[in-house]
C-alpha cells in the first residue's frame, strides 16, 4: 500500500503495537543555517505521509514524495533523515543515498519509533558557505525562502526587518540580507523568473514565496538567543519582559507586514508533543484552549484559566508553580498570539486532572472505539492508563464511550430529522427502493417502512412463496420494535425482504406493515402465499384480514414454549415433535393416540389447535417448504444484533451495509458452486441416499414403485414426483423412498430435485446489487416537516439489553449449560403435598402419618367406549390447494418468476387418470382349463382325526383309479362314492353333536367360573370393607392421639407461656420496686443536699450580717471621731472668723456675711432617707448596746 498524504485537519494516525507501518514527516522549502551546535533548518513547511510500510520501504518512495511536492529530486535536492531522539544541532542528520540508508530507517521503526522526520536540502553541500548571517547579523524575524515549486506567479524582492546586535533597524533586500552565501541561488531563481529556461519542463512555472513553519522546537526567538553573543537587549525582547506594544510595534514600510507571517503557526499535528513558545499563533481561543488541555493532560498538571474570554486567555498552574501562559488577539496577525510564557513546572504531577474529562477521552479514543465497538470499560481503562498514566472511574469511561459513539454515529435525537434526506438519497441511489414515514399530529416519529430494490427483485424472481414474519426490540433509549419480513433463498438461507420500525407490537402496527408489504411486492392473489410466524401480539388477526387465502403456519418451537408452561416432561416434548413431524394423516393420528395415552389433558389441548398451523400432514405442498421453525427471522435478528443498539439512522444504514455485503458474498459464492443444485440441498439429498439403503424397491411399471422400509410399504410415482410419505411432495427433494426407486431405475436423484433449488435460481436471486449512498453532506435536502424523536417512556429499573433466556439456556460460571430451578414446584417427601419440603411439613412435626394417594398406572391402551368413538372427530383434508386456479395479476414491475414456475409445474406433474372398465376374463385360464390337473386332497385337518385322514385318502385313491380307468364298473364306483358320502354325513352329524356338547360344557364352565369369581369378589369386597374399617378406626385413633398430643402440646405451651408471663410480671415488679427504691434514695439524697445548702446559706447569711454589724460599728466610731474633729475645726474656724471680721460689716438677719473677702462655709446636707438595707447596719446611733434583730425562718425566706 502506498503512503497516504495527510490532509490539513486530519487526526494524527495511531498505530497498533503489531503494525509495521510508520509516519514520515517531510520538512521542505527551507534551508540549513549554521554548523555544529549552531546548525538549524529554518523557513520550512511540514508535510506528513501516513501508512508507510516497512516491507516495501526504499529510496524510490522518497523520490516519489519529492516529485509529489513539486521538486525535481535528481541532482538538485539532498535528503537527510533525523535520528529519533536527537536534534539537528546534535549531529543527528543522516544523508540518504541508497536503499541501505532507507533500510536503516526501517530498523528504527522496528525498535518502536513510529514517527520519523526527513529534511530536504534545496542547496547542495558543495555550494553552501560554512558561515551564517544569523550568527553575525542576528534578526528577530527570519525571511521567507524562495523555493522552486511548480506554481505560476511572479517573483518580487521581499523586504524584511533586520535587527543588528546594537538594535539598529534597516530595510534590506532579501539578496543583500542573505549575502554571499545565497547569491548563486538567488541569481538562478531570478533568472528563471525573468524568462530563462533550464529545461522544457520548467518553462511554465516560476518560484513562489512559501510561508515558513520553522520546524524548530523552540521557535526563532529561542534560536536567536542560542546564537547571539550579547545579552542585555535580546533577553528583554525574547523573554517577554518588555511591553507587548513595544514588542509588536510596526515599522514605517508597507513590506514590514511580511514579518508576521514568520510566527510559528499552530498545526494539528503539534497536539502529539505540544510545546508552546512566544509568538506562536492560534486561529481561535478554542484551538488555544485545546492545546492547553492537551498539555495539562499529558503532563498531569492542574492548569486553570483565570482569564478566559473572546480576546484573551490566561492559563496558570496550581499556586506556587511558576508555569504561566498568556495569549491575546493581535490585529496585525489576525490571530491569537502567545505573548507571555513561563515554561518551568515545579509542581508534582497529579493522578486526577480536571481537564481529563469524559468528552476528551472519548474524542481521543474515537478511532480505537470505531475499530472495536465491543470494547469493554476495563479494556478502555487499560488503554487510558497506558497512554496517560491515569485511571478514570468507570462512570467517566462509560460517558467517554457514549460520546465516542455519538461522534461515530451522530446524535441519537438529531438523526430522526435526517430521515427525510436519507429516504430521498436511498430512492435516488437505488431506484425502486421504498422508504416512507408515519408521524403523529405533533411531528413525533411513529413508524417507518423501508425496503431495497435488489431484495424486492430477487425475492419474487427466485425464492419460494413463503414469508417469515417476526419482530425484535430496539435497544436504544427511545425503544421501539423492528418488524421484519424474511424469505428463503434456493439454498435454504435467509433472504431479507422488507423492514418496519414501529412503536409497539400490536394489531394496528402489524396491519400497517403487512399492508405496505403487499403493496410493495404487488401481491393481489394471496392464495399461493404462505405465512410463517410466531404467535405475536395482534399478528394472527392481521394475517387473517390481509392474507385471507394464505396458509398460516406457526413456529413449533414457540408452540412448545407455550406448551411447556403447563405440561412438563421430556416424553411429552418428544411426542409433541413427533406429532408435528407427521407427514401423513395416519401417522399423525397414530402419534395423537400415543399422546392420549400419555396425557388426555395434553391431547385435548392439542386438539384445540388447527392442525394446518403446526402439522406437516395438513400443510400445503405448493410452496415446497416443510420447515416447522421460524429460524429465518431468529437468524436475521441475531445477524443485526449490533445494529439494533445504534440510533435509528445509523441502524438503517448499518442494515443496508450488511445486506449489501451479504449480496456480494452470495454472488461470489454462486460463482464457485458446482453442479445444478445448491450445496445445502445436495447434503440433504446425500443423507436421503444413505438412508435409502434400508429400503427395498419393487417396480410396478410406468415409473411406479412399491418401497418396503422395515416392513412398511410406500408408493413412489417418479412421473408425478410423489411419495405416499409426502416428504417429497412437501419439500421438492426426493425422500429416501424415492432415492431407492431412482437407484433401481438407474436415474440420478439430482435430476428429480425441484428447480427452485437450482444454482441458476440462486444466482438470479442475488443478481441485483444495492448501490451505496453518498456522504451525508451531499444528500439532497428535503423540505419536510421537522421530525421529533419519540417520547421516552420511563420504565422502572435498569434498561435491559439481553433477552430473557429459557431455563435450559442458562449458563454456569464456567460457561457450561446449566438448568435453572426457576419456576419449579417442590413437593414434600413426607406428605406429598406441594409448596413445602419435609422440614416445613406440619404433619411431620406432629407425627401424623400422611395419607398419600397412590398413583394410578396408565394402561397401554386407553379405554375407548362406543360413545367415545362417536365423539372422535374425523380429520379430513379440505380446501386442497389447486395450483391450476392461481392467477397472479401483473400489476407491478417485479415478475414473480418462481411463483409462475411453481404454478406451471403443477399440470406437468399430473398423471392422466386411466379409464377403467369391467375386468376381462383370463385368457390363460380359458385356454388351459381342460388340461388343468385336479386339486390334490390334503390330509391335514383341524382336529387331526386319523380315521378321517384314512377316509379321505381312500376317496382320493378311488378317484385316481377311476381317472386311470383301473375301476371299470361304474356302479361299484358310485356305490363306493355313496358310502363315502354317507360316512361323511355321519361324521358331520357326530362333529355337530360334539360341538354342541363342547359348547354346553363351556357355558357350564363359564357359569361356574362366574359364580366363583363373584364369590371371590364378594369376599374381596368384604375384606376390603373390613380393612377399610380397621384402617379408619386406626386412623381415627391416630388422629385422636395426634389431637390429644397436639392439645397436650398446646397445654404445655400455654403453661410455659403463663409461667413465662408470671416470671416476666415478677421481674417487672422487682424492677419497679428497685426503681422506686432508687428514686426514694435519690429523692432523700436530694433533700439532704437541699437542707445542707440551706444551712450553708443561713450560716453564710449570719456571717455576712455579723461582719456587716462589725463594719457598722467601726464606721460609726470613725464617724463619731470625725464629727468631733469637725466640731473642733468649726469652733476654731468660728473663732478665727470672729476675730478677723472687719469693722463696719453688719450681718443682716437672714443673710450671710457680706464683704470684700469671701470665705467657705459648710454647705447644707439634706437628711438621707431610710433604706431597706438599714437593718444590716445595726442599731441607729444612741443604741450602742442593742443587739441585732433575730429573723424568723419565714422572714429569712
Amino acid at each position: 500500500m502506498a503512503p497516504v498524504r495527510r490532509l490539513e485537519g486530519d487526526p494524527v494516525r495511531v498505530y497498533e503495537e503489531e503494525s509495521d507501518c510508520f509516519t514520515l514527516e517531510v520538512v521542505h522549502g527551507g534551508f540549513f543555517v549554521g554548523s555544529g551546535s549552531n546548525r538549524a533548518y529554518v523557513d520550512g513547511t511540514k508535510v506528513c505521509y501516513d501508512d508507510c510500510e516497512c516491507d516495501s520501504w526504499s529510496a524510490l518512495w522518497l523520490e516519489d514524495m519529492i516529485e509529489n511536492l513539486g521538486y525535481e529530486a535528481a541532482g538538485r535536492i539532498d535528503v537527510y533523515w533525523l535520528l529519533p531522539g536527537m536534534q539537528i544541532n546534535e549531529d543527528g542528520l543522516r544523508l540518504i543515498n541508497s536503499d541501505k540508508d532507507a533500510w536503516s530507517m526501517v530498523c528504527k521503526v522496528k525498535d518502536g519509533h513510529r514517527y520519523l522526520m526527513i529534511y530536504l536540502d534545496h542547496e547542495p553541500a558543495n555550494k553552501r558557505n560554512a558561515w551564517d548571517d544569523v550568527v553575525h547579523n542576528p534578526v528577530a524575524y527570519l525571511t521567507a525562502v524562495i523555493s522552486p515549486v511548480k506554481k505560476c506567479g511572479t517573483v518580487s524582492k521581499a523586504i524584511v526587518e533586520v535587527h543588528d546586535p546594537q538594535g539598529i533597524e534597516s530595510s534590506l533586500p532579501v539578496t543583500e540580507s542573505i549575502g554571499r552565501r545565497r547569491s548563486n541561488r538567488h541569481a538562478a531563481v531570478e533568472s528563471d523568473g525573468e524568462g530563462g529556461t533550464d529545461s522544457d519542463k520548467d518553462e511554465d512555472y516560476v518560484p513562489d514565496i512559501i510561508d515558513s513553519d520553522n520546524d524548530i522546537e523552540d521557535g526563532d526567538n529561542d534560536l536567536y538567543q542560542q546564537f547571539a553573543d550579547h545579552e542585555p537587549m535580546d533577553e528583554k525582547v525574547f523573554e517577554g519582559d518588555v511591553s507587548e506594544d513595544e514588542f509588536f510595534e510596526p515599522g514605517d514600510s508597507d513590506e514590514e507586514s511580511d514579518r508576521f507571517k514568520n510566527f510559528k503557526a499552530f498545526m494539528p499535528g503539534d497536539m502529539i508533543d505540544r510545546k508552546f513558545q512566544i509568538g506562536q499563533k492560534f486561529e481561535s481561543t478554542n484551538q488555544l484552549k485545546a492545546a492547553i488541555r492537551q498539555h495539562s493532560c499529558k503532563h498531569r498538571k492542574p492548569i486553570k484559566l483565570p482569564k478566559n474570554d473572546k480576546t484573551r486567555v490566561l492559563a496558570k498552574c496550581e499556586p506556587g508553580c511558576p508555569w504561566e501562559l498568556y495569549a491575546s488577539w493581535d490585529s496585525r496577525t489576525k490571530s491569537f498570539v502567545v505573548k507571555r510564557y513561563e515554561t518551568k513546572h515545579t509542581c508534582e504531577g497529579k493522578w486526577q486532572v480536571r481537564a481529563f474529562s469524559a468528552r476528551y477521552i472519548g474524542k481521543h479514543y474515537v478511532e480505537e472505539i470505531r475499530a472495536n465497538e465491543k470494547i469493554t470499560l476495563k479494556g478502555l481503562a487499560q488503554l487510558v492508563q497506558r497512554d496517560w498514566k491515569m485511571t478514570p472511574k468507570r462512570g467517566k469511561l462509560g460517558r467517554a464511550r457514549k460520546y465516542a459513539f455519538e461522534i461515530i454515529y451522530g446524535d441519537e435525537t438529531a438523526q430522526y430529522n435526517q430521515l427525510w434526506d436519507f429516504g430521498q438519497e436511498l430512492r435516488r441511489s437505488n431506484l425502486g427502493s421504498t422508504f416512507f414515514l408515519l408521524l403523529d399530529d405533533v411531528g413525533h416519529f411513529k413508524r417507518c417502512y423501508f425496503s431495497f430494490d435488489a431484495c424486492k427483485r430477487g425475492f419474487p424472481a427466485a425464492c419460494r412463496p413463503i414469508i417469515f414474519l417476526d419482530g425484535c426490540h430496539l435497544k436504544t433509549k427511545f425503544g421501539g420494535i423492528l418488524l421484519t419480513a424474511i424469505g428463503m433463498d434456493p439454498n435454504d438461507c435467509i433472504f431479507p425482504v422488507a423492514f418496519a420500525i414501529v412503536e409497539v407490537e400490536n394489531t394496528s402496527s402489524w396491519k400497517w406493515f403487512l399492508t405496505a408489504l403487499k403493496q410493495d411486492l404487488g401481491i393481489d392473489n394471496t392464495a399461493p402465499w404462505t405465512i410463517m410466524s410466531d404467535k405475536q401480539k395482534g399478528l394472527i388477526k392481521a394475517v387473517t384480514e390481509l392474507f385471507p387465502d394464505s396458509g398460516h403456519r406457526f413456529c413449533v418451537r414457540h408452540l412448545w414454549q407455550n406448551f411447556n408452561k403447563n405440561f412438563k416432561g421430556e416424553s411429552l416434548k418428544n411426542q409433541l415433535w413427533k406429532c408435528a413431524r407427521s407427514s401423513t394423516v395416519g401417522k399423525w393420528q397414530e402419534n395423537m393416540d400415543v399422546m392420549l395415552v400419555l396425557s388426555k389433558t395434553v391431547h385435548d389441548w392439542l386438539e384445540e389447535l388447527a392442525p394446518s398451523t403446526w402439522v406437516r400432514a395438513f400443510q400445503s405442498e405448493f410452496p415446497k417448504c416443510d420447515v416447522l421453525l421460524n429460524n429465518n427471522c431468529e437468524v436475521f435478528n441475531k445477524y443485526i444484533l449490533e445494529a439494533r443498539e445504534l440510533p435509528v439512522l445509523a441502524m438503517i444504514m448499518k442494515i443496508k451495509c450488511q445486506i449489501t455485503t451479504r449480496i456480494y458474498n452470495k454472488q461470489v459464492e454462486g460463482l464457485s458452486m458446482s453442479g445444478t443444485i445448491c450445496p445445502k440441498i445436495r447434503k440433504k439429498l446425500q443423507k436421503h441416499v444413505e438412508w435409502s439403503n434400508n429400503c427395498e424397491a419393487k417396480p410396478s411399471g410406468q415409473g411406479i414403485f412399491e418401497i418396503l422400509e422395515r416392513g412398511t410399504p410406500y408408493i413412489v410415482d417418479l412421473q408425478k414426483r410423489t411419495c405416499s410419505c409426502r416428504r417429497w411432495d412437501l419439500s421438492g427433494i426426493p425422500c429416501w423412498h424415492a432415492c431407492s426407486a431412482l437407484r433401481n431405475d438407474k436415474n440420478s436423484p439430482e435430476s428429480y430435485v425441484s428447480d427452485c433449488y437450482s444454482v441458476e435460481k440462486f444466482n438470479k436471486a442475488y443478481e441485483n446489487i444495492i448501490w451505496p449512498c453518498r456522504d451525508v453532506k451531499e444528500w439532497e435536502k428535503v423540505d419536510g416537516m421537522t421530525i421529533k424523536a419519540p417520547q421516552i417512556v420511563k420504565k422502572v429499573g435498569r434498561p435491559q439489553k439481553n433477552r430473557r433466556k429459557q431455563p435450559e439456556e442458562k449458563e454456569g460460571k464456567n460457561g457450561q449449560k446449566k438448568m435453572s430451578k426457576h419456576g419449579s414446584i417442590i413437593h414434600c417427601s413426607y406428605c406429598g403435598l406441594a409448596g413445602h419440603n419435609k422440614g416445613g411439613c406440619l404433619d411431620y412435626k406432629l407425627g401424623v402419618v400422611p395419607n398419600k394417594e397412590t398413583k394410578k398406572k396408565v394402561r397401554a391402551e386407553p379405554d375407548v367406549s362406543d360413545d367415545d368413538l362417536e365423539d372422535v372427530p374425523l380429520v379430513t383434508k379440505v380446501n386442497q390447494l389447486h395450483t391450476m386456479a392461481f392467477v397472479q395479476k401483473d400489476t407491478h414491475s417485479y415478475e414473480p418468476e418462481m411463483l409462475n414456475q411453481l404454478i406451471a409445474e403443477g399440470p406437468c406433474t399430473q398423471r392422466e387418470a386411466a379409464e377403467k372398465g369391467p375386468l376381462p376374463d383370463c385368457a390363460f385360464i380359458q385356454e388351459n382349463v381342460l388340461n388343468q390337473q385336479p386339486v390334490q386332497q390334503t390330509t391335514i385337518t383341524k382336529e387331526g382325526n386319523l380315521l378321517r385322514k384314512r377316509q379321505v385318502l381312500a376317496a382320493a385313491k378311488l378317484k385316481a383309479a377311476a381317472h386311470n380307468r383301473d375301476v371299470v364298473d361304474q356302479a361299484k364306483f358310485d356305490a363306493a362314492m355313496a358310502k363315502l358320502q354317507q360316512e361323511e354325513e355321519l361324521r358331520a352329524q357326530a362333529a355337530e353333536t360334539k360341538k354342541l356338547e363342547a359348547l354346553a360344557r363351556k357355558i357350564a364352565s363359564e357359569e361356574k367360573k362366574k359364580t366363583e369369581r363373584e364369590a371371590k369378589q364378594l369376599a374381596v369386597e368384604e375384606r376390603k370393607l373390613a380393612n377399610a374399617e380397621k384402617n379408619k378406626k386406626a386412623q381415627e385413633e391416630k388422629l385422636a392421639a395426634a389431637q390429644q398430643k397436639k392439645l397436650d402440646l398446646e397445654a404445655r405451651k400455654k403453661e410455659a407461656q403463663e409461667a413465662k408471663l408470671a416470671l416476666a410480671e415478677k421481674r417487672r415488679l422487682a424492677q419497679a420496686t428497685r426503681k422506686q427504691e432508687i428514686e426514694e434514695a435519690k429523692r432523700k439524697e436530694e433533700e439532704d443536699a437541699r437542707n445542707y445548702d440551706n444551712a450553708q446559706k443561713l450560716k453564710r447569711g449570719e456571717e455576712a450580717r455579723q461582719k456587716a454589724w462589725e463594719e457598722h460599728l467601726a464606721a460609726q466610731s470613725l464617724r463619731e471621731s470625725n464629727d468631733k474633729d469637725l466640731e473642733a475645726r468649726n469652733a476654731a474656724w468660728q473663732e478665727k472668723k470672729r476675730v478677723a471680721q472687719p469693722v463696719g460689716m453688719v450681718k443682716q438677719k437672714g443673710a450671710s456675711w457680706q464683704g470684700s473677702n469671701s470665705y467657705n462655709t459648710t454647705p447644707y446636707k439634706k437628711p438621707r432617707k431610710a433604706s431597706m438595707f438599714d437593718y444590716l447596719k445595726g442599731p441607729p446611733p444612741g443604741c450602742d448596746n442593742a443587739t441585732p434583730h433575730e429573723y424568723t425562718p419565714d422572714e429569712q425566706q
